[in-house]
């Protein structure tokens, strides 16, 4: 039996003491050889308890790093971290994850396995936990984009990576000059995908619950709001046609209000043509990821999509920074 690659996880904190413990517990507790893969943690300029909190979990654990984050005039936020940690990466395969994501036990073992001959990079799907209504319908979104992407990955249409849930093979980060040889971005995770794609490299999604990640859901209104701004910001780097169908997914609800107003015939039927392929989608998408129970949540989606989706692109036009982790973009 051939020996399993060696892989390197990496992991950008920044003021994550609330969440960084469970984190590398889930990291701790992979089916996968300890000496075939190790965890490094960047620690970029935390005024929190994240350092000691980290520092004290590794202890006994080789495979385990934290380093202090420097710096960069030239690159910034999450970007320059996952530089610096690629750097110092000993993995034929770099593995990247949030610190407020908790991976499956079959994570590393399950994403490995789908890298082909000529696989560049491949992204897993994650999901928004938490009992309340506001976190729910927020699960929904979620897996309806994991659905979409791996929609597009089977028509051969390179959409965007994960960065909390993806891994990149090196000779393909290196190809591209890592994070450091592509322009900078507050979605570096779809900027290096495309880069890497561009390269001429395959891609490969996986819609399974052996690679479900667990991620917090945004815990208000505003901060949802900034989320999509900084996903929206990606989006606008699309090809014409994928842009268009973002718009679409966004908008139609407005847009067909105006159709109204020459044919509500016309208009119902362009919404049940959308409602019947988004149904069919997402009851793909929650079988393969065993969420059959959230059908009750995916009823109440669409006036979700609807609002959310229509105030997305409102404030995604105001001329409003983006604010993450603490910086303004």
């Amino acid at each position: 039996m051939p020996e399993l690659p060696y892989v390197s996880v990496l992991i950008a904190a920044r003021n994550e003491e609330a969440t960084i413990n469970s984190c590398l517990a889930a990291l701790a507790a992979l089916d996968y050889p300890t000496n075939r893969y190790e965890v490094l943690t960047g620690n970029d300029g935390s005024t929190d308890r994240t350092a000691s909190i980290v520092q004290e979990f590794i202890a006994d654990k080789p495979n385990f790093g934290l380093f202090q984050i420097a710096e960069n005039a030239l690159l910034n936020g999450k970007a320059n971290v996952l530089a610096q940690l690629a750097h110092r990466a000993k993995g034929d395969f770099l593995f990247i994850t949030d610190a407020d994501v908790r991976v499956p036990p079959s994570w590393l073992t399950s994403l490995v396995a789908d890298f082909k001959l000529g696989t560049g990079i491949v992204t897993g799907t994650t999901l928004v936990t938490g009992s309340g209504l506001w976190s729910r319908l927020q699960a929904v979104d979620w897996l309806l984009a994991f659905g979409l992407i791996h929609l597009g990955t089977y028509l051969g249409l390179p959409l965007t990576g994960s960065g909390n849930n993806m891994a990149v093979r090196r000779e393909a980060y290196d190809a591209v000059g890592g994070f450091a040889g592509i322009p900078f971005s507050v979605v570096e995770d779809y900027t290096l995908f495309q880069a890497i794609v561009a390269k001429g490299y395959g891609y490969a999604h996986r819609l399974n619950a052996d690679v479900l990640a667990e991620t917090l859901p945004a815990p208000t209104l505003a901060t949802y709001l900034q989320q999509r701004k900084r996903w929206m910001r990606g989006a606008f780097s699309l090809p014409l046609p994928l842009l268009g169908g973002v718009l679409f997914q966004y908008l139609l609800v407005p847009l067909l209000v105006l159709v109204c107003l020459f044919s509500v015939k016309i208009a119902l039927s362009i919404y049940a043509v959308k409602l019947l392929i988004q149904s069919l989608l997402l009851a793909y998408t929650l079988q393969r990821t065993q969420q059959t129970h959230r059908w009750f949540d995916a009823v109440l989606y669409e006036p979700y999509q609807v609002v959310l989706g229509t105030l997305s692109v409102l404030y995604y036009l105001l001329p409003i920074p983006i604010r993450w982790k603490g910086r303004t973009y």
